[in-house]
C-alpha cells in the first residue's frame, strides 16, 4: 500500500492520500489577492496548508464568526472513486465548551452539533476501519482558524477577523498516522516542541495533591444551603464533618455563587439553570457572605481556596475603571491589569488556584477580542503571567478547542475541564464518553484533565459514585467531591488516595483507546474502553476501564492488543479482586448493564513475578504509592499506615501481604 501522498489536478487542486489516493477530495484555496496560499509536504506523513497576508489588511470581516473569509475548501463529494477507505469514520471536536466530541461518516458532513454554538469542528480526524488516520489540526493562530462543516468543509480565517498585519500566517496540518491516538500524539508533540511548552507536574498545587471539596454546578451546595443553615454555616458544617469522619481533603472551591452577576441567581430555588449573565464585581456577595471571603476561609479552618471567575458584564463598574472592549451585554479587558487586581485580591484571601470558567463565552461574547489576531492569545498569556508572578496556579474551564490548543504557550494551567457539568443536560454515560474522548486531545498536549465534581454517596443511585471516583482518580487531575453534609463515604474517597490524603495517580490520564473512536460510545451495544498508564523500570502498568455508556445492555470483548499490550501479563480484576495470566493475544468477554463498568489492572511479568500493587486503590501501582519496582524489590510510600501489597509469581500464585509503612514514609520490600 502506498504511503502519504500529495497529487495535483490540472486546475491546481491538491489531493492527499494515505494508502488510498484521495481521502479528503480536492483541496482548493479561496483567498483575497493580498493573501498567498501554499501547500507543502513536511517529511513522510504531514502536509502544511499555509495562508499568509502579503500586506496589512483591514475591513475583511464578514460579520459571521463561523463563515471563514480566506480559506481552504475540502470537496469530499468530489473524491476519486475508491479514494478513501470504505467505512471510514469522521471524528472531531466542536467549537463548543469542553470541546464536545462528535462523530460522522466519511463525508465529514452531518456532524452532531450543540446548536447553541457555531457549526465548527477542529481538530477533526478521518479514520479508516484499520485505524489509519488523517488528522486535520491547526499548528498556530488557534483562535483565528475555524473549520466550517456545513455544506462542505472550509477552513481558514474566521469571519470576525477584521484586521491582519502584513506577514500574518496561519498553518493547518494534515497528519497521517497509524491510529487516531498516534495522530493526536504526533501533532501534540509538534506543538509542544514548537512552543517549548513547560507543563506543571501532576502534583503542582493543593487541588492536584489531595481530594478537594467543590461547590460548583452538580455539587450539593451550588446556589443551595443545608436546611437550617446559611451559606457559611452550610460549608463550615460540611467540611467539619469531613474532618470528623476522616475524609481527607485540601482545597475548598468557591463557585460563581460567591460574587455578584448582572442577574443574580437566588439560592435554594427549585429552578436549575446556569445563569449566563456576566460578572459585576469579583468580590463576596454582601447578601450571602457579608463578612467576606477571608472570613469564610477562616471559619473553614484556613484551607487553600480555588475560586471561580467568569466573563465580564458590560454594566460592571470595572468597565469604567479599565480599558475594555464592549459588545452588547458583554465586555472584556484589553490588558491583564484587571486580572492582576483580581489575583492580588485572591492572594489576600488565601487562594492558590484561580479557576477561569466560561472561557468560550469570553471569546465568543466580545467581538473586539476576535477582530485582530493575537488578542485572545495575549489575554490568556496575560492571565498566565499574572498567576505565575503571584505564585498561583490556574484551572481552565469551559474551554473551546482553541483554548485547549493555546495552552501550549501557558505554564500555570495545572488542570483543565474536559467534559460537561456533572448531572447537567445530558446523561451520565454521555458525560463519561465526552470526558474520555476529550482526554485523548488533552493528553496529546500534556494537560491534566479534571472530570468535574462528583458525589461520593453510595446511597444515591444517580451519583454513580464508583465510576465517578474511578474516572477522577485516573484523570491525573483533581479529585473533587461535592456531597451534602454527612453524605460522603470515606471509603470511596480513600480509593483515590493514601491515608494522608495524597492522591495516587497514573502517569497519563484515562482516555479512550483507538478502537473507541470508530464507533460512538453511546451507540447501541457499544462498550467504551479507555486506558491510563503507570511506568516503572520493571515495565508498564495499564489501567483498563470498560464502560457501558448506553441505555441498554451491551456485550463485547476487550483485547489486550487494543490496550497496547504486547507481552504475557498478569490481569487483576479490580472489582472481583482476582487475577489471571494472559498471553498477548488474550482478552476477556464482557456483558454490562446500562452504566455498568469493568476495571482491570494489567501488570508486566518480570522474571516470573508480577506486582499488582495496592488493591485498595484504583491506581494500584501509582508512583505516590509505589515509588519503584526494580530487581525484585518494591518501594512502598505512605505515612505510618499498613498497606496490603498484591503480587503474583509462577511459583506461589497470588500473594497478599500486609506491609507497615513507617512514619518516615517509605519501606523497601522484596517480592522474589
Amino acid at each position: 500500500m502506498d504511503g502519504f501522498t500529495l497529487t495535483h489536478d490540472d486546475d491546481g487542486a491538491t489531493r492527499i492520500g494515505w494508502g488510498e489516493p484521495d481521502w479528503l477530495g480536492p483541496i482548493r484555496s479561496n483567498v483575497a489577492d493580498e493573501v498567498t496560499a501554499s501547500i507543502e509536504q513536511i517529511g513522510d506523513r504531514v502536509a502544511v496548508l499555509r495562508l499568509e497576508a502579503t500586506r496589512d489588511m483591514t475591513g475583511i470581516a464578514n460579520g459571521d464568526f463561523a463563515d471563514p473569509t480566506n480559506y481552504w475548501s475540502f470537496a469530499t463529494d468530489e473524491r476519486f472513486a475508491n479514494g478513501v477507505p470504505e467505512g471510514a469514520t469522521g471524528f472531531g471536536f466542536q467549537y463548543c465548551e469542553f470541546a464536545m466530541p462528535t462523530i460522522t461518516d466519511a463525508s465529514l458532513q452531518g456532524w452532531f452539533l450543540f446548536p447553541l454554538r457555531p457549526s465548527l469542528v477542529l481538530p477533526m480526524m478521518l479514520i479508516a476501519p484499520d485505524r489509519r488516520t488523517m488528522l486535520i489540526a491547526p499548528l498556530n493562530s488557534f483562535h483565528e482558524q475555524v473549520m466550517h462543516v456545513e455544506d462542505g468543509l472550509r477552513c481558514g480565517w474566521h469571519g470576525d477577523l477584521d484586521r491582519v498585519p502584513e506577514g500574518f500566517i496561519t498553518e493547518l496540518a494534515i497528519w497521517g498516522a497509524s491510529t487516531p491516538r498516534q495522530a493526536l500524539y504526533e501533532w501534540g508533540d509538534a506543538l509542544l516542541e514548537r512552543n517549548q511548552t513547560v507543563r506543571p507536574g501532576r502534583y503542582a498545587d493543593d487541588v492536584n495533591c489531595k481530594p478537594s471539596y467543590w461547590t460548583d454546578n452538580g455539587a450539593a451546595y451550588w446556589y443551595k444551603t443545608e436546611p437550617g443553615y446559611d451559606v457559611t454555616g452550610t460549608l463550615v458544617a460540611t467540611v467539619d464533618d469531613l474532618r470528623d469522619r476522616g475524609v481527607p481533603f485540601s482545597t475548598v472551591q468557591l463557585d460563581s455563587w460567591f460574587y455578584p452577576h448582572e442577574t443574580l441567581r437566588p439560592f435554594d430555588t427549585a429552578e436549575w439553570v446556569v445563569p449566563p449573565s456576566g460578572l459585576m464585581k469579583w468580590d463576596a456577595r454582601a447578601d450571602i457572605l457579608p463578612d467576606g471571603v477571608a472570613a469564610l476561609r477562616a471559619r473553614l479552618g484556613n484551607p487553600t481556596l480555588t475560586t471561580h471567575c467568569r466573563h465580564l458584564a458590560a454594566s460592571s463598574p470595572y468597565v469604567a475603571e479599565f480599558d475594555c472592549w464592549v459588545d452588547g451585554e458583554r465586555a472584556h479587558p484589553k490588558r491583564a491589569d484587571l486580572y492582576e487586581l483580581w489575583l492580588n485580591r485572591a492572594s489576600e484571601w488565601g487562594v492558590e488556584t484561580f479557576e477561569h470558567d466560561w472561557l468560550i463565552e469570553c471569546f465568543l461574547g466580545v467581538r473586539g477580542l476576535r477582530e485582530e489576531p493575537g488578542r485572545a492569545r495575549a489575554w490568556q498569556e496575560g492571565v498566565d503571567f499574572a498567576a505565575k508572578d503571584r505564585g498561583m496556579t490556574l484551572q481552565w474551564c469551559m474551554p473551546s478547542p482553541a483554548d485547549i490548543c493555546q495552552t501550549v504557550s501557558l505554564s500555570r494551567v495545572t488542570s483543565i475541564r474536559t467534559s460537561g457539568d456533572h448531572g447537567y443536560l445530558v446523561s451520565a454515560g454521555y458525560l463519561w464518553a465526552w470526558f474520555l474522548y476529550v482526554n485523548a486531545f488533552a493528553d496529546a498536549l500534556g494537560l491534566r484533565p479534571y472530570k468535574d465534581v462528583f458525589h461520593a454517596d453510595p446511597t444515591d443511585d444517580n451519583a454513580h459514585s464508583d465510576v465517578e471516583s474511578l474516572l477522577s482518580a485516573l484523570s491525573t487531575g483533581p479529585v473533587g467531591i461535592g456531597d451534602r453534609l454527612g453524605r460522603t463515604d470515606p471509603a470511596i474517597v480513600r480509593r483515590t488516595c493514601r491515608a494522608d490524603g495524597m492522591l495516587v495517580k497514573p502517569d497519563t490520564p484515562i482516555a479512550a483507546v483507538d478502537r473507541s473512536f470508530l464507533r460512538w460510545a453511546t451507540r447501541h451495544n457499544t462498550l467504551m474502553v479507555a486506558t491510563s498508564v503507570t511506568a516503572h523500570k520493571a515495565g508498564k502498568w495499564v489501567y483498563a476501564v470498560t464502560l457501558n455508556c448506553t441505555d441498554a445492555r451491551a456485550v463485547g470483548r476487550v483485547e489486550l492488543a487494543d490496550l497496547g499490550v504486547t507481552d504475557r501479563v498478569a490481569v487483576w480484576d479490580w472489582r472481583a479482586q482476582t487475577l489471571e495470566v494472559l498471553d498477548a493475544d488474550g482478552g476477556w468477554d464482557l456483558s454490562l448493564d446500562s452504566l455498568d463498568w469493568d476495571y482491570r489492572v494489567i501488570a508486566p511479568i518480570v522474571d516470573g513475578v508480577a506486582v499488582i500493587g495496592d488493591p485498595a486503590l484504583y491506581a494500584t501501582a501509582g508512583d505516590m504509592r509505589i515509588a519503584s519496582v526494580e530487581n525484585g524489590r518494591v518501594v512502598l510510600l505512605g505515612a505510618g499506615e499498613s498497606v496490603e501489597l498484591v503480587t503474583w509469581s509462577e511459583a506461589d500464585g497470588v500473594k497478599r501481604v500486609a506491609v507497615d509503612v513507617p512514619a518516615e514514609g517509605a519501606v523497601d520490600v522484596s517480592v522474589i
